[in-house]
């Protein structure tokens, strides 16, 4: 450990309790959700009507600020406050720490809330079995250690260009996303008329019922695809697949092959369209909360997933009563050329290609920082 290790209470000051400014008409607001967890930044910031402000809108907000969230601290959802927020108002779901110039270093400060050491003391502090939580004085009573403000610099300006590194890679992933989305829009300007999903898909189908309760190796023990194993990105994770006793005529029924598009129709706003295409030669079934659309042609499985997938067809199909094979086979789509439908299924491919890599790639830089870190504040950077 480097330097002595003093109570936060002790080398940030306290934020007075104050709200928006009534003599304006709106002020930005800064929730939990303003906060991305990943990146740590505030992303979100919300303008609100000075009139409609949340009772929780009471701590006025300086550059250099660090926001460190209260609730679920275990998922270590904490930011900066940059310039461009000063004077904004943040819930009071943050613990605010506003370090004292003289004792500690604002960035010094923030890459310590980001360690181990931090997140661990925190997590042991928070009461509460579903919703976990720490009280701001918690917080507060936690320690850091402290170099010479020299050092501290210097250790956080060493931690901020490796963060950056990782930020850029970050960055990089989402331009490979805006490129798919790209590739999706020139798709759809190139069709000449419009169809319904029907026109793209031999079958719709609902899964089975069956109770996945039958243990794994059993003679009709068949691997059951639900909703909760379609991610939100449009992924399927088959590594923990529970199982169920479906006969020949049921698994014939319910089966899945390569290339079936795997729909989730649960009401969870949450779920609901999320959707996948099935890959590979596992012998496996899904589950009454998905339904199976077989493309008729291997090109639209791509497109169809992709469609299936966007913001805007997920806000149209939460707006139905229900949600069926039926309603959703007559769900309205611009409908390309075959053609054009294969050459864009081969660009998703391509884009995937990369991106795997480049996740690869930021999980190893997540690795070095993590032993950055740990160096930094145990003296040994």
């Amino acid at each position: 450990m480097i330097g002595v290790r003093h109570r936060l209470a002790d080398v940030t000051e306290l934020v007075e309790s104050s709200g928006p400014d009534t003599s304006g008409h709106e002020f930005v607001f800064i929730d939990l959700g303003s906060v991305d967890p990943r990146s740590k930044r505030v992303v979100a910031p919300r303008r609100m009507i000075v009139a409609c402000a949340p009772a929780r809108a009471r701590q006025r907000l300086r550059s250099g600020d660090v926001l460190v969230s209260t609730l679920r601290p275990h998922l270590n959802c904490v930011a900066s406050v940059p310039p461009v927020l000063d004077g904004a108002i943040a819930t009071t779901g943050f613990s605010v720490l506003r370090p004292r110039p003289a004792i500690v270093d604002e960035r010094y400060l923030f890459r310590w809330v980001q360690g181990p050491e931090f997140i661990a003391d925190v997590t042991r502090l928070a009461s509460g079995a579903s919703v976990p939580a720490v009280s701001d004085a918690l917080v507060r009573a936690t320690g850091i250690p402290l170099p010479p403000l020299p050092e501290q610099r210097r250790i956080a300006r060493v931690l901020d260009e490796a963060d950056q590194i990782r930020h850029d890679r970050r960055e990089a992933i989402g331009l490979l996303d805006e490129l798919a989305r790209s590739s999706y829009l020139d798709l759809v300007e190139s069709a000449s008329r419009s169809g319904t999903v029907h026109d793209l898909v031999e079958s719709a189908a609902y899964g089975t019922s069956a109770r996945t309760n039958a243990p794994p190796g059993g003679t009709n023990a068949v691997p059951i695809i639900r909703v909760s194993y379609i991610t939100g990105d449009g992924e399927l994770d088959v590594t923990h697949l529970n199982t169920a006793e479906l006969d020949a005529r049921e698994l014939a029924k319910y089966s899945v092959q390569e290339g079936d598009v795997l729909f989730s129709r649960t009401a969870s706003a949450e779920s609901v369209s999320k959707t996948t295409i099935f890959r590979g030669d596992l012998v496996a079934a899904h589950a009454a909360q998905v339904v199976r659309l077989r493309p008729r042609h291997t090109a639209s499985a791509e497109y169809l997933a992709f469609f299936l997938n966007r913001a805007h067809t997920k806000e149209s199909l939460r707006a139905l009563a229900t949600i069926n094979p039926t309603n959703l086979l007559l769900v309205s789509v611009p409908l390309p050329s075959l053609d054009a439908q294969a050459l864009f299924a081969q660009q998703l491919r391509d884009i995937a290609s990369v991106k795997a890599n480049e996740l690869a790639q930021l999980a190893r830089l997540d690795e070095l920082y993590a032993a950055l870190q740990n160096r930094a504040f145990s003296g040994r950077l």
